[in-house]
């Protein structure tokens, strides 16, 4: 099992669900946050928030799902983030799950 977890700005949140419902995730969770930046980093490959200093509303989607399909949505988002074309692209990773208790 592996947890799935992406960060976006709030704008793209309707993106990102639409994304998961098209790649068949069968449940989801959206967290709403508040992200900070205080500076401009100077590599912006490390840029979490892309580009701006302030407070961005954002939101983080979770979802406990199989190694294949965290792969997919990876790739998926990958290609969500050429068609934006956003200054705030949509990030993500995958945890594994060691245990879990139902």
């Amino acid at each position: 099992m592996k947890l799935l977890v992406i960060a976006t700005i709030k704008e793209q949140v309707p993106d990102v669900s639409k994304l998961l419902k098209k790649a068949t995730v069968p449940v989801f969770s959206v967290l709403d946050a508040i992200g900070v930046k205080n500076m401009v980093d100077e590599d912006m490959t490390d840029d979490w928030f892309g580009r701006g200093v302030g407070e961005f509303e954002s939101a983080f989607i979770v979802s406990f799902t199989t190694a294949n399909l965290a792969d997919q949505v990876l790739g998926q988002i990958t290609e969500l983030n050429q068609t934006l074309g956003s200054a705030y692209p949509v990030r993500a990773f995958v945890l594994s799950v060691d245990k879990s208790l139902n």
